[in-house]
């Protein structure tokens, strides 16, 4: 069995970090790259990338220009019945040490128990949701078990909180305070932003593996697996992190938290062009727009001290 990675790409910003985690494990046998670009600038870079490396696939469909309709139909190229498929988003910042090899040996571990897999996430909002009851990771501030959460999906506020205490934690060897017990995903939306299924399941399904409406994240992880009654998984006790959603991107890259990412991997972080700051009131208006009027959250992110924190009933140990 291989090890096939697929990441709708693609941001050449994001794109040269999760290179340095794909490309440097030699437990990944394909990286599809799936041209979804919004500029012609990240598209030359990511035929550049696509050439750098003989395990790279660039995949092209007509149409894809960053949006997300046409994402679902790019799984068509996921037909190996003998590997096991992850699909990261091109922001995936990232992988603890041998993420890989421990996802493989999981991913076996669970075969035809449940139809989708995957690592716990940081910045994830039912992860988050996880980590505020089941880790050792203190949030102060509201958060809801909805893959679109209100609070900590819609706004930048949490993932501004929560990624500096989690690069921190890695920095210092605490990222088993991240960690929980494995958990089930049934009759709920998950943010696939890493998302693993086996390729014998897409190829006995389908077309019924693709969305038929084109909102893929939707149909994998709730949809089909109640149709097929096999639940989705989460590996509570293997990490990865995500960026940021599109609510969260403008703001955090702001920030200094992408380059304290890449230096995280030991990369030097490369040269970037930041967005303008929107004005207090262009904010306030765009927010309650998409939001509904949803009070803007507040949080603190830190780490609990002394006794661990109770597991869920019924989960199993990592």
């Amino acid at each position: 069995m291989q090890l096939k990675i697929v990441t709708p790409a693609g941001r050449r910003k994001y794109l040269e970090l999760l290179r340095h985690y794909v490309l440097g494990s030699p437990e990944v046998a394909e990286w599809q790259l799936w041209d979804n670009c919004r500029n012609e600038e990240d598209r030359a870079y990511l035929h550049a990338l696509a050439a750098s490396d003989p395990r790279c696939r660039l995949k092209q469909l007509p149409g894809a220009d960053g949006g997300w309709g046409v994402i679902g139909e790019f799984f068509r190229f996921c037909d190996d019945p003998d590997a096991l498929y992850l699909r990261l988003d091109d922001d995936i910042v990232f992988l603890e040490p041998g993420f890989f090899p421990k996802f493989i040996a999981r991913a076996n571990e669970e075969r035809g128990k449940a139809l989708w897999f995957s690592p716990l996430v940081i910045n994830n909002a039912i992860c988050t949701w996880l980590l505020k009851f089941f880790s050792r990771v203190l949030i102060d501030g509201p958060v809801t078990c909805q893959a679109m959460c209100p609070y900590s999906w819609a706004y930048p506020a949490l993932p501004e909180a929560l990624h500096p205490v989690f690069i921190e934690a890695v920095r210092n060897r605490r990222l088993d305070d991240f960690r929980v017990a494995d958990h089930e995903v049934r009759l709920s939306r998950f943010s696939i932003n890493a998302y693993g299924f086996f390729g014998a399941d897409r190829v006995s399904l389908g077309e019924r593996f693709i969305a038929p409406d084109g909102n893929e994240e939707e149909w994998l992880s709730a949809v089909l697996p109640a149709m097929v009654g096999r639940p989705g998984r989460i590996f509570g006790g293997l990490i990865a992190a995500h960026f940021s959603f599109y609510t969260q991107e403008r703001d955090l890259l702001l920030t200094d938290i992408l380059e304290d990412y890449y230096r995280l991997a030991g990369l030097a972080p490369p040269a970037r062009e930041r967005p303008r700051a929107r004005s207090a009131w262009r904010r306030l208006l765009a927010r309650e727009k998409m939001r509904g009027r949803v009070p803007p959250p507040r949080y603190r992110v830190g780490l609990r001290e002394g006794a661990d924190p109770v597991a869920a009933p019924g989960s199993p140990a990592t």
